[in-house]
């Protein structure tokens, strides 16, 4: 289920230059289909996660399923570029009950050290859709067209709701529900000591990661020469980096070693990366110049993420669907913010990339040193 926005993004992907020729438009207005559905998906993360602390986990689950299937039909459809990113945007709304609601399951069910290991399973299965869904859009767009990624997705919102409707259970029972006032609860959750700052790691590490997805198709293919049927290959790479920092970290964690130390370490890989790739891109190393220091950025990631959420959100188990949504929500709008930018000003440009990557590198790495310096909170007052 965290699954439906790595698909919605990263199987569009190889299909950006081709949308900005089929609609006679520029490469940023090509991106916004990436950018306006995490606008959409941001926007509704709040409203979703406070509806399944009032409602329930699983129905908000399934409605969000059924609009984001009923979006990717419109999207396969759309005759302009206008509508399609209407729909992109509705598309977004109904992706975003998918991974608020199965991150607030966690919490549910788990104390915070086995919620962020859990966190970090998933993570690391969500890396598997970067792997394949380029290689898969790639295959449909040349073969179908652009238009055959979108009908693509909506099928995969048919399987996962009935995957969902058949397989998922009620995690928040009607005597555990908090009917708090909306605004309420967000100003609990940003009020609360210890969750602003991981909050703020995970924004920043998410913003030089989706720098990478927007503008990777252009970099890669339009820069370096990539071919846009290997460019998913390419692209798998980074995220079997981010599978390997995931596994890595739950094994880590699994050992003994605490979430704020995985932030630390995971926030130093983020550091690396973004020299990294400053290095190799003003120094003309090509490819691997631009695609080894993300496989480090992305490798922190996967050890950083997991963690940063489950000390986000440790601090306030009754309100675990609005936590979820604010966390995902600001993450949402940093990428979308940074991922626009970054294709708007650099287009194919691999040194203003890289501007992009060291500065939220160097910025998580900050937040996070702060984060693991604080103590954490006494249990007894976890527990209110």
């Amino acid at each position: 289920m965290t699954a439906v926005t790595a698909l919605s993004i990263d199987m569009s992907l190889p299909a950006q230059p081709a949308l900005a020729r089929a609609f006679d438009v520029p490469e940023s207005t090509a991106q916004l289909t990436l950018s306006l559905f995490l606008v959409g998906f941001a926007a509704a993360q709040l409203v979703t996660g406070y509806l399944s602390d009032v409602l329930g986990r699983r129905r908000v689950m399934l409605g969000g399923l059924v609009m984001f299937t009923l979006a990717g039909l419109a999207c396969a459809s759309a005759p302009s570029i206008e509508l399609l990113l209407v729909c992109r945007v509705l598309q977004g709304i109904g992706a975003a009950a998918a991974p608020v609601v199965a991150r607030a399951m966690v919490r549910d069910t788990q104390p915070g050290a086995e919620a962020a290991r859990l966190l970090s399973t998933m993570l690391a299965a969500l890396a598997i859709a970067p792997m394949v869904a380029p290689v898969i859009g790639g295959a449909l767009l040349g073969a179908l067209g652009w238009r055959a990624i979108f009908a693509m997705l909506a099928l995969c919102g048919v399987v996962l709701f009935a995957i969902a409707a058949t397989t998922l259970v009620e995690t928040l029972p009607p005597d555990k529900r908090s009917a708090r006032r909306f605004v309420h609860s967000f100003h609990r959750f940003f009020t609360t000591p210890g969750t602003r700052l991981p909050v703020l790691v995970s924004c920043a590490s998410f913003a030089g990661q989706f720098a990478y997805i927007s503008d990777s198709p252009f970099v890669l293919i339009e820069g370096y020469g990539v071919s846009a049927a290997h460019y998913g290959f390419y692209f798998g790479a980074t995220a079997l980096a981010l599978m390997v920092g995931s596994l890595g970290g739950g094994r880590m964690l699994r050992a003994g070693r605490s979430p704020r130390a995985m932030l630390a370490l995971g926030a130093s890989l983020l550091l690396a990366g973004g020299v990294l790739v400053v290095i190799g891109t003003r120094a003309d190393l090509g490819v691997a110049g631009f695609l080894g220091p993300m496989l480090v950025y992305f490798l922190g990631i996967g050890l950083a993420s997991p963690s940063a959420t489950a000390l986000a959100m440790e601090p306030v188990p009754e309100i675990a669907g609005a936590a979820s949504a604010a966390i995902g929500s600001l993450q949402m709008i940093a990428g979308a913010i940074s991922g626009y930018e970054t294709t708007r000003l650099g287009g194919s440009s691999p040194r203003l990339f890289s501007v992009v990557v060291v500065v939220m590198g160097s910025l998580a790495f900050v937040l996070a040193m702060l984060a693991a310096r604080r103590r954490p909170a006494p249990q007894a007052s976890r527990a209110l």
